[in-house]
């Protein structure tokens, strides 16, 4: 029986993930695009999508995973009519000259991807055909375990030129749907440095303390800023705690941070954590993410 999405139960989490080949879009991965956690002794649920509003946006929902938003694989030396790669979706044409734009679609030649599925685990091969120098296969597993989440990433460069992007989560989350303002928290391991401020009042609506970054008023429109200082080599990790409940959830990493950037509107939050990969030929790596999750 056909399906569009693939659920993983385990003793306290039930996990939902899109069949890649019903995904569309450009970004965003489409190996384990995860739309719906949910917590199921509370009932509570932690995905919400990017807009409320149909059409609008680029289409995230839940924990979307993108690689190389600022680092596209061979976009800048391809020609216009040429692919380039973008792991996780397939070889995408350059329609001109211009810059790589992440929310812009290109036409796309999707890659194959070979699903194994199991009950509480799901894994994700993707084999990226030699292109222009470029090639690589991606795996990626995602594993129900308690209220615990595991995304295992293995990125191996095959082809002759060096792999030079980045990956990260575009987590779209809420707590219960609870509306993003002064009840909750984002708790930080770590003292982060501004580099940028987006639109949307962001300087007016996120405040920065030893520890954590707070809502002084309902969130609103969309904002966005991003933050550098990790330490050379340090893991990430932050928590967003819904206060007046206690519900929350976390992510933390076993790779060396590069950034965070925190985009959100009134019904959604996105912490998201960068990893650097850059992998000559013949390399490879291997991280992971951990989400856990609780009431």
């Amino acid at each position: 029986m056909e399906t569009n999405e693939y659920i993983l139960s385990g003793d306290e989490l039930t996990v939902t993930i899109r069949v890649p080949e019903t995904c569309t879009g450009t970004r965003f991965d489409r190996t384990g695009w995860i739309t719906q956690v949910r917590l199921d002794s509370a009932g509570i649920d932690f995905c919400v999508s990017e807009s409320l509003i149909a059409g609008q946006g680029t289409g995230g929902e839940g924990l979307s995973n993108e690689f190389g938003i600022d680092k596209a694989i061979g976009y800048d030396e391809a020609i216009p009519g040429d692919t380039f790669v973008k792991l996780g979706i397939g070889a995408l044409t350059k329609v001109d000259e211009e810059s790589y734009n992440f929310a812009r679609t290109y036409p796309v030649e999707a890659y194959e991807i070979r699903t194994e599925f199991g009950r509480s685990e799901i894994r994700f091969t993707v084999d990226v055909p030699e292109h222009n120098g470029y090639a690589a296969k991606l795996v990626k597993t995602i594993t129900v375990d308690g209220r615990s989440l595991h995304v295992r990433y293995k990125l191996e460069n095959l082809g002759s030129k060096k792999i030079s992007t980045n990956e990260y989560v575009h987590n779209f989350v809420s707590v219960g749907g609870h509306a993003i303002g002064p009840d909750y928290a984002l708790k930080l391991h770590y003292a982060p440095e501004l580099k940028l401020l987006g639109d949307g009042g962001v300087e007016e609506k996120l405040e920065l303390t030893p520890g954590q970054l707070t809502w002084n008023a309902e969130a609103g429109g969309e904002y966005y800023a991003l933050y550098e200082g990790f330490a050379n080599g340090e893991k990430p990790y932050w928590e967003l705690l819904h206060v007046p409940s206690g519900a929350g959830m976390s992510e933390s990493g076993d790779f060396g941070a590069a950034k965070l950037g925190v985009w959100g509107s009134g019904h959604v939050v996105s912490p998201e954590v960068f990893v650097d990969l850059e992998l000559e030929a013949g390399e490879s790596k291997a991280w992971t993410r951990t989400y856990r999750f609780w009431a």
